[in-house]
């Protein structure tokens, strides 16, 4: 019996990625959120990715730059909202230091930029970087921004950028489902 390598290749990121965030994300509130999120995102991955499925990159990528593009002003957003301050204090954690925030969004674009030339190379393999970003940066940070709006009765940092993701998250979704 022969093993194929490249099916355990998103497998090997996802445990570089965890050991990454676990060192480097600015507190135990974001190192669990984004730990949960990865480890979900290999789970989507195997179910729909890792299979037979076809990418369709030439409906995938220009939603994924335009979400990217928002993600910048989104960061703007909670940034002037001073998000950093106020989310870990509504779960009775301290304050995540402002050049912290900074330099882990920072990080994280970098590498979601990386994972548009997974999509425009079709290389199914590193799918986990961009599948990341649909799953979390976009659909899960939107409910999340709507939820904590809806929880504190006004606005929260982020929101009016979470919105347009409401729209953008589940269009890439179904394109990646497209093809299954």
């Amino acid at each position: 019996m022969q093993i194929d390598l490249k099916k355990f290749i998103p497998v090997i990121l996802t445990i570089v990625v965890i050991y990454a965030i676990w060192l480097g994300a600015p507190s135990i509130l974001v190192k669990w959120i984004f730990i949960c999120g990865i480890l979900v995102t290999l789970l989507f991955y195997y179910a729909i990715i890792g299979g037979s499925m076809g990418l369709d990159s030439a409906k995938l990528l220009p939603l994924y730059l335009i979400a990217l593009s928002v993600q910048f002003l989104h960061f703007l957003e909670e940034y002037h909202g001073q998000l950093y301050e106020k989310l870990p204090l509504l779960f009775d954690f301290p304050p995540v230091d402002r050049d912290a925030f900074i330099n882990f969004n920072l990080v994280a674009y970098s590498i979601f930029i990386l994972g548009a030339l997974a999509i425009y190379l079709k290389k199914k393999v590193f799918m986990l970087i961009p599948l990341f970003f649909i799953l979390f940066g976009t659909l899960a940070n939107a409910v999340l921004h709507c939820l904590l709006a809806l929880w504190q009765g006004s606005y929260f940092p982020g929101l009016y950028t979470a919105f347009i993701y409401l729209i953008l998250g589940p269009m890439m979704v179904r394109i990646l489902l497209q093809k299954r």
